[in-house]
């Protein structure tokens, strides 16, 4: 960070009149060039408000958002600023869904986890607002993540609650928020840094084998909520996981070598296979 941009944020820091402005000034194109970013898809008569959302984020709680930078390993105040940009618009897609009159508010606790980012491969206005492409670097960035981390992420945003989860996982409520912040800080990271692979997504004949096609078909007639719930066994694990990626697998597009992790050490095929056999008959008998 160069001098000036020392002292400026130093006069922020120190409540020096006009030294906010200078600095919202100063850093606005790259605040809005991380918000018309790709993966997130708003609409451009709503940028101004999220813009402004954004700047009543930086001013909550004395600027506790921009005193959190100490230029550790040489990064700039611009890297810093992007980073804290990437992560704001992330949760305010999850506006979109559960308030789609009320986007551009303030969460009201900055320490809630708040990757409770509606899943572009639902229905809503947020799959309706993102195009194929910003679905797959959606889920080039989850899907790079280990095992757990995906798994806490894909069921909250299916709504399910954190105690859920949580039987489901076999472990603490307060693990699964551990897990949950930890996706969510990787995600943000890579995506501010660009380091996910940004290839199309394409259905992999590895994982759709004939029988598991069979079995996709059998289970196309039941809602989905049924088929998540009969998921959601207490203990169930990975095998939860991988039945929803399974049975959604059109909106996922997984690799074999994505799933592989979901898998463990069982083979892919065989697993596959025997979860949506467990599945269909458990909601087809």
């Amino acid at each position: 960070m160069d001098t000036d941009d020392k002292v400026l944020l130093q006069q922020v820091l120190d409540h020096e009149p006009g030294a906010f402005e200078a600095f919202l000034e100063r850093y606005r194109s790259l605040v809005f060039s991380v918000l018309y970013g790709k993966g997130f898809g708003f609409p451009r008569d709503y940028m101004e408000d999220i813009y402004q959302s954004f700047v009543v984020a930086l001013s909550k709680r004395d600027f506790h958002r921009l005193r959190a930078y100490q230029g550790r390993n040489n990064c700039s105040v611009a890297t810093f600023l992007q980073i804290v940009a990437t992560r704001f618009a992330l949760d305010e897609l999850r506006k979109w869904k559960r308030h789609p009159r009320g986007r551009g508010q303030i969460s009201t606790d900055d320490d809630e986890l708040e990757l409770d980012v509606e899943d572009p491969s639902g229905v809503g206005p947020v799959s309706e607002s993102l195009d194929q492409e910003e679905l797959d670097l959606f889920h080039n960035l989850l899907f790079a993540l280990e095992w757990k981390r995906i798994s806490v992420v894909l069921w909250v945003f299916r709504a399910i609650t954190r105690e859920r989860i949580a039987d489901v996982m076999d472990t603490s409520r307060a693990n699964i928020d551990a897990l949950y912040k930890r996706a969510k800080d990787q995600m943000t990271q890579r995506f501010a840094d660009g380091s996910y692979t940004k290839d199309r997504r394409e259905p992999d004949p590895e994982v759709l084998t004939p029988r598991v096609r069979d079995l996709l078909r059998d289970l196309l007639p039941i809602p989905a909520a049924t088929l998540r719930d009969a998921l959601l066994r207490p203990g169930a694990k990975n095998r939860a996981v991988l039945g929803l990626v399974l049975v959604e697998y059109p909106h996922f597009r997984c690799s074999a070598a994505e799933l592989r992790k979901l898998a463990g050490k069982a083979p892919l095929a065989d697993l596959c296979e025997e979860i949506l056999e467990e599945l269909a008959g458990s909601v087809l008998s």
